[in-house]
């Protein structure tokens, strides 16, 4: 039994967003712009209306505007583990159904208290008009550039190739999705990896219809993280300085305005450059990265909302000191929520977040004073775990790629610029040359924030920490964070996946120091010099922070244009007009084949991105979700089926028909890249192509090219 497949969001396969505009970048940026207007469903409406119906964040004393805020950052703790709940247990329907009441109570809500939501003071308003910013920023950083019969990707198409496909085989096949580039002659889930963020991508996928797809849904997930992501700061700010209601817009703006700001990166990189005599596509190429704010929202919007999901419980955990003990236990499964949706987005970040609220429990008995607090957050860790269950459950069940080795190990972080030189030296020489270096390590790849943890820690005194609690679970998070980053790597990957995203709660607490010094260094809000910086040295002090944020920002922007122009700088012509052709064949394929259809283009290939980008259907074995897939399967599968793309001198189809037969393939994707590529003419004599242009050809094989409709 292979036609194992259900469509809801493609009821009308062959009309899509082609029948509005030839224009593939016009295309994209429609696509993603509906799904952000459609992705309040998902993410925004769910988290305001249980911040509602708790008063959570004293939600509805609130004004409107701050309400949404609210709502969108409940909505990552929330959202994620009741969609994969419903949708896993139960249906994609049964999830549907499940927003629609969410979208019905939120216009009750709405209705019943006659809201606006139109900004009502200038800080409100200036927060409004970067959010929007930032939404067209991310939709134009990330869709396919045309010109004429040229296409070129993002670079952070890199990764886009496997989340879109998940996305896709998610609204085709169900949570979890059927693997859709492994099929060893029926059909496997897709487990082994953390794929929560994508079952909200397939949401609007389905809500949107024809007029959305996979890659569009993906985009605008990555548009509302970083809006997520503002509006964590701002109420994260809010919630720590309670007593400053005053300044809290404005403490806003100086938290997201200190988002766009980046390390020292911009100097390594153009050296780089220089030295090879060309461009990059990303400033992180260079060191053990600890990732762009920006970056790291275009590039792994999953990550970040974990952080987000994390931060959302320990958020909730502040706010119910002083409440009574049921409003405690109330509150903690929010958070408890928050975890088990954080799992599922991210086990890395979730990794650091776990080990910090352990020690943090063990904080707060020592303390005296906040024990009442220890058995709602112990209830929140149960609560998380019990529904994480059935997704962790699956997860280790699938088994895995085998690295030999134990996920997690010790190793000191690397600072690639020593690397080449302390290769050869014992591991253990190494590895105390690379703890001498982490300051240094840490200075390039921070920037502002590494002296901004220093000057916080010199602002603020044993008394004022513990004046106030948040400052007590910033400086443990960001211990854990420090050590996890700098001890430990995982090893799953050949890049160090835990010591990059782990960094990111990190990140964070540095930011809101930044926040804090900002206001008291650069803009003297406290109206006194602190006590550390000598008698005239508080100018150079400023001016170095200015020139740190300065760099910060060149850095960035660096960043962000150079993964937009790689492609078109350095790809050439040929590359262009190649990608164009592939979107063409995909599409074809898209708008003319039954979902059930088997194809398969050369899995030899690696990481072929318009497979990934573009591609609908089910293959038999390709490497952009090969998650769970044991790597001596995976190349015996993948030398098997990749003969009928080697084969440069084919005559007849007997071979080919044959492997098809034996594989279950009904559509070869072929391109001119590909050695059968030069037997075209003779392949064609005894069976016209499907589909065809100069640079991609679509043929039926197998059974299917005797019974295709």
């Amino acid at each position: 039994m292979r036609r194992f497949y259900f469509e809801i969001g493609h009821l009308n396969a062959g009309v899509h967003l082609s029948a509005f505009t030839s224009n593939f970048t016009l295309q994209d940026i429609f696509g993603a712009a509906l799904a952000s207007c459609l992705f309040p469903l998902v993410i925004v409406f769910p988290g305001y209306v249980t911040g509602w119906a708790l008063d959570l964040f004293d939600f509805r004393l609130r004004q409107p505007i701050v309400r949404l805020g609210i709502g969108l950052v409940l909505s990552f703790a929330v959202s994620p583990i009741v969609l994969d709940l419903t949708s896993s247990l139960l249906s994609l329907n049964i999830s549907l159904l499940t927003l629609g009441g969410f979208a019905a109570a939120f216009v009750f809500i709405v209705l019943k208290e006659k809201t606006s939501f139109i900004p009502i003071n200038r800080g409100a308003k200036i927060i409004f008009w970067i959010g929007i910013a930032w939404v067209v920023f991310t939709i134009l950083s990330l869709v396919d550039l045309q010109w004429k019969d040229q296409l070129y990707f993002s670079m952070a198409s890199y990764d886009y190739t496997t989340r879109v496909s998940v996305i896709e085989a998610m609204t085709r096949t169900g949570v979890p999705p059927i693997n859709p580039s492994y099929y060893p002659g029926h059909p496997i889930q897709l487990t082994f990896l953390y794929y929560f963020w994508y079952i909200i991508g397939s949401m609007i996928d389905t809500i949107g219809g024809r007029f959305v797809d996979a890659r569009a849904a993906l985009n605008a997930s990555s548009a509302w993280c970083g809006l997520g992501l503002m509006a964590v700061v701002a109420l994260y700010l809010r919630q720590r300085n309670a007593d400053k209601t005053e300044s809290a817009w404005s403490s806003a703006k100086i938290g997201i305005g200190l988002l766009a700001v980046s390390g020292l990166d911009i100097f390594p990189v153009t050296v780089l450059m220089i030295l090879i005599g060309s461009i990059v596509g990303t400033v992180e190429i260079w060191n053990t990265q600890i990732t762009a704010w920006a970056g790291s929202v275009l590039w792994v919007s999953l990550h970040v909302s974990a952080l987000i999901a994390g931060l959302s419980a320990v958020m909730l955990v502040h706010f119910a000191r002083g409440k009574t003990t049921s409003k405690q236990f109330i509150i903690l499964t929010i958070a408890g929520m928050g975890f088990a949706s954080a799992v599922g987005l991210s086990i890395w970040v979730t990794f650091a977040f776990v080990i910090f609220w352990g020690i943090w429990l063990i904080a707060l008995f020592l303390q005296k004073t906040e024990r009442k607090l220890i058995v709602p957050m112990i209830f929140a860790g149960i609560v998380a775990l019990i529904l994480a269950s059935p997704f962790l459950i699956s997860m280790f069940q699938s088994g895995g790629a085998e690295t030999g080795k134990f996920p997690v190990i010790f190793e000191i972080r690397t600072f690639s610029l020593l690397a080449f030189f302390v290769k050869a030296l014992p591991p253990i020489v190494r590895s105390l040359i690379m703890l001498l270096v982490l300051p240094i390590n840490y200075l390039f790849e921070l920037g502002f924030f590494f002296m901004a943890g220093i000057y916080w820690l010199k602002l603020k005194d044993k008394e004022t920490i513990r004046s106030n609690p948040f400052y007590l679970a910033e400086i443990l998070l960001l211990g854990v964070v420090l050590f996890i980053g700098s001890c430990l790597r995982s090893t799953l990957l050949i890049t160090n996946d835990l010591g990059w995203r782990a960094w990111l709660p990190g990140q964070f607490v540095l930011l809101i120091w930044g926040v804090d010094v900002v206001e008291i260094l650069l803009l003297n809000k406290s109206g006194a010099i602190p006590a550390f910086i000598k008698a005239g040295e508080i100018v150079k002090t400023k001016n170095f922070l200015r020139v740190l944020i300065v760099i910060g920002v060149l850095t960035s922007t660096m960043d962000a244009v150079l993964q937009r122009i790689l492609w078109p700088a350095r790809a050439g012509i040929e590359i262009g007009e190649r990608n164009y052709s592939a979107r063409l064949a995909f599409d074809y394929l898209r708008d003319n084949f039954a979902a059930d259809v088997i194809t398969q283009n050369n899995p030899l290939t690696v990481l072929d991105r318009p497979s990934g980008l573009y591609g609908t259907h089910q293959m038999i074995i390709s490497d952009r979700t090969a998650y769970g897939v044991p790597l001596d399967v995976f190349n015996k599968l993948k030398n098997e089926v990749g003969i009928l793309f080697t084969n440069g001198r084919a005559a007849d189809w007997q071979l080919t028909d044959r492997i098809c037969r034996r594989y279950s393939i009904d559509v070869l994707i072929i391109n001119d890249t590909d050695p059968i590529w030069s037997s075209l003419a003779a392949l064609k004599a005894q069976r016209p192509a499907l589909y065809e242009n100069d640079y991609y050809a679509l043929f039926a094989c197998g059974d299917y090219a005797q019974n295709k409709p």
